[in-house]
């Protein structure tokens, strides 16, 4: 198998040594996606879980079918939080992107993100034949 960089402008670049995303064979390997400005890299909406929370799930399906694929293929999501009292209002956001069948998830606190900012988020799809 060969593995393929995914990129699209339609979610921030890395600001690092990473990919936005890897596909190797039917898997996609979506890199922890934030909540950044595509053209000043500042972060959106800062404090606000609900906002950023709903513009990182639509970032990251700009780069699944950037990738040949979408949320509906999603079957493993790792969720960073800044503050565990705000899971309730960034799960609200997230259940509606995933409907129906929802993928395995695990959510994270984290001890330290830029300022303002509340969620990174990644994942594992795969590409329907």
């Amino acid at each position: 198998m060969k593995k393929e960089i995914i990129q699209t402008n339609k979610a921030p670049k890395p600001s690092g040594s990473y990919s936005q995303a890897v596909k190797l064979g039917d898997l996609v390997y979506v890199a922890g996606t934030c909540p950044f400005d595509l053209a000043t890299g500042e972060v959106l909406y800062p404090g606000d879980m609900k906002r950023q929370t709903s513009v990182v799930l639509q970032y990251m399906e700009e780069i699944l079918q950037a990738a040949g694929t979408s949320l509906h293929n999603v079957v493993k999501v790792t969720s960073f939080i800044d503050d565990l009292n705000a899971f309730q209002t960034y799960n609200r956001v997230y259940e509606a992107f995933f409907k129906e069948e929802p993928p395995a998830r695990s959510t994270i606190e984290v001890g330290k993100f830029p300022p303002g900012m509340c969620v990174e988020i990644e994942c594992i799809a795969y590409v329907a034949l």
